[in-house]
């Protein structure tokens, strides 16, 4: 996935001395398993490995493929989120991204050299993805390839989050894949997890603070992933499905928290391609319960709130 995972779990409220060989032992069996669920993640999901599963649907275009349950479900729900967004949050973007030359993994790239983008059609077409419930079979127009980005983070980080809680009785902890961050906490006398937010241009600066004590929290930034093409264009990895190029709003930086990590994800992408106005707008509409932190192009930090309800549980302020 090209990217640091962090996991903070405390399982238990009970004190321990330090270095107790229980802590040690217990501590090295979360860490093994943190890891593996993220490599057999990787393995899954990723487009840049021929055997995955996601690489296999890809080449599948025009046929049924029948899935795993795990891939039905990122699937299903990269889907109901293409249609919350108006299409600003799509997965049917991998050629542009191929064609900006975003086509191996991140850290592996020198040089990237891309060419015009020549689109198959509407990446906000109903018609690119079509999914048999019943079956777990999905069916990609021919042409058509998914590309499942940072979805796949912060669904990943998410679904470990609620297994280690349900399965593993882990009171609290924040699972958190490259920014996108699943937190929870069931002790009542605790204090929330304290996020700062960083100034994308003053990387050492946190000019907001989040308090959270349960849900999640994303960041997409136009600055992170970005190259420039031979002739000096400015590149990055946010491609507005519109136009199958770079996102141009006045958004270059987008935190989302709220109840849900994955949403989270989603809507700090949306917005970035939206921009402030129309991006809030969204969010209002929507998602009422999610709250914004947005850097713009003039260098501002600009807030959207959550809904009343929202602001109730969780504390958001200013540092």
């Amino acid at each position: 996935m090209n990217t640091d995972v962090e996991a903070i779990l405390i399982h238990n409220s009970d004190a321990r001395s330090p270095g107790n060989a229980e802590d040690n032992s217990e501590a090295g069996e979360y860490a093994a398993l943190v890891k593996q669920w993220f490599l057999d993640m990787e393995n899954r999901l990723s487009r840049f490995r021929a055997d995955s599963e996601l690489s296999q649907l890809n080449r599948s275009g025009g046929n049924w493929q029948l899935v795993s349950p795990l891939l039905f479900q990122i699937l299903s729900e990269a889907n109901k989120y293409r249609m919350l967004t108006g299409g600003l949050f799509n997965v049917h973007m991998l050629k542009a991204l191929e064609a900006a030359g975003y086509s191996q993994s991140f850290e592996h790239i020198g040089h990237i050299q891309g060419f015009p983008i020549h689109s198959i059609g509407p990446a906000t077409s109903d018609t690119l993805l079509e999914m048999d419930a019943g079956m777990k079979a999905v069916r990609l127009q021919r042409g058509a390839e998914v590309d499942l980005g940072g979805i796949a983070k912060s669904w990943s980080a998410r679904k470990l989050a609620d297994w280690l809680r349900r399965k593993r009785g882990v009171q609290a902890g924040m699972i958190n894949a490259g920014g996108d961050a699943a937190i929870w906490d069931l002790r009542s006398a605790s204090a929330p997890a304290e996020l700062r937010i960083q100034n994308p241009w003053k990387p050492d600066c946190a000019e907001a603070v989040i308090l959270l004590r349960n849900g999640g929290i994303a960041t997409s930034s136009t600055l992170g992933r970005s190259w420039n093409l031979q002739d000096g264009t400015f590149c990055h990895h946010i491609l507005d499905p519109r136009t199958m190029k770079p996102s141009r709003s006045d958004v270059v930086q987008c935190t989302i928290t709220g109840p849900d990590v994955t949403a989270c994800e989603v809507w700090a992408k949306a917005v970035c391609i939206a921009g402030f106005e129309e991006g809030t707008a969204l969010l209002a509409t929507y998602a009422p319960e999610y709250a914004g932190y947005m850097y713009t192009a003039d260098r501002t930090l600009r807030k959207h709130e959550a809904s009343s309800d929202r602001k109730g549980k969780e504390g958001i302020g200013d540092d």
